[in-house]
């Protein structure tokens, strides 16, 4: 019912998403628009062709979803600049930068990362701002941002990634040294771990970088596990590794950790659709 109400509202909408918007315009090349703009970060002429697309075929799910996305997207952009609770401007924050990693947006991310390391100071803002500067191809420009973190503030994820920056920047003596001191806690996340296995097969350590990307597809969520491995097939970290057969079966590697098939989750508590879902009302 109420995935019907949001359809209904969503089409509402579409009437006045782009007024004189001609019927001649058909959904495929209105959603083609749509995507080019997209990856202008034109978000408001995304919007535009979308509902233009969704117009042309309603039952397209693939239109609905990317009109749907968008218009989000720009409600996160707004609450922004206003929002002033800070749990919730930084969630919504986080929120937009995984948008604009995933669709390779990085002057938009960048510009986000800024303002969300300006704002917490944290080892994980740090992470967050230099992995994207990384992406971009500037290594030197993370290194800053992650060697002006105080050593309090230092963990082992941030550590890894400087190293990154330094084998990038073509320093291989220091990063040997930063992989050498690197330790991971008890209950390190699966993104620390990665960094960690990046770092060291970056630096040659092969042995050490197999069992860390091991232990890591065994900590990660089944539903980001293979998001996870096809990022380290690709990454250039693991390239003098990709061809050999340890690597082949470290790539075979399953999760260990337990998920919700329907929403990714470990449980339905805390699950935004339990209300709506058979299987926690069964419970």
């Amino acid at each position: 019912m109420k995935r019907s109400l949001l359809w209904i509202g969503l089409l509402g909408l579409l009437a006045v998403a782009r007024p004189g918007a001609t019927q001649a315009d058909t959904a495929k090349q209105a959603f083609a628009d749509g995507k080019t703009l997209l990856a202008k970060a034109d978000f408001h002429g995304a919007m535009d062709a979308f509902a233009r697309a969704l117009q042309a075929d309603r039952t397209n799910e693939q239109y609905f979803q990317h009109f749907a996305m968008v218009r989000q997207v720009l409600a996160l952009r707004d609450l922004l600049e206003t929002e002033q609770e800070a749990d919730r401007w930084e969630r919504a924050a986080r929120g937009l930068h995984s948008f604009y990693i995933r669709e390779r947006l990085f002057e938009e991310a960048l510009a986000l990362d800024k303002k969300i390391h300006a704002r917490l100071n944290t080892a994980s803002s740090a992470v967050l701002l230099a992995q994207t500067q990384l992406s971009m191809q500037r290594p030197a420009e993370a290194a800053a941002v992650l060697s002006a973190l105080d050593n309090e503030k230092q963990t082992a994820a941030s550590r890894a990634l400087y190293g990154l920056t330094l084998v990038r920047q073509g320093r291989m003596k220091s990063a040997r040294r930063v992989a050498g001191r690197i330790e991971l806690p008890n209950g390190a996340g699966p993104g620390a771990i990665y960094r960690a296995a990046r770092l060291q097969a970056a630096v040659g350590n092969s042995d050490a970088a197999l069992e860390l990307l091991v232990r890591c597809f065994e900590s990660i969520a089944p539903s980001r596990l293979d998001s996870f491995k096809k990022h380290a097939e690709q990454c250039p970290d693991f390239a003098a590794l990709a061809s050999t057969p340890q690597f082949a079966e470290a790539l075979q590697t399953q999760s260990k950790v337990p998920e919700s098939k329907c929403s990714g989750g470990r449980s339905c508590a805390g699950c935004p659709m339990r209300r709506n879902c058979p299987g926690s009302r069964g419970q």
